[in-house]
């Protein structure tokens, strides 16, 4: 499965109306949303869209230049989380 770059969101994203958009995609069939986050990227073989039942094979071989990113960013998330909740 090859995702475009600007398809992904991530959770940081604010829509132009000034809310946050949920993390996800674009199913390629129907133009149904598709959530997801990077952990499920990183972790699950497929999404599935909820509208059609498209089954979208990621293949984390061919993808690996973009698991290593999605990976660099998880960690970089997990590590501002845990700042985030610093107690004096």
């Amino acid at each position: 499965m090859k995702i475009r770059k600007e398809e992904v969101m991530t959770d940081n994203n604010i829509s132009g109306n000034g809310q946050q958009q949920q993390p996800g995609m674009k199913c390629p069939q129907c133009d149904t949303f598709i959530e997801t986050s990077i952990f499920q990227l990183l972790t699950t073989r497929a999404l599935v869209c909820p509208k059609c039942h498209l089954r979208l094979v990621i293949d984390q071989f061919k993808s690996r230049p973009a698991f290593d990113a999605l990976r660099k960013v998880q960690a970089a998330q997990d590590n501002l989380e845990k700042k985030s909740h610093f107690r004096r």
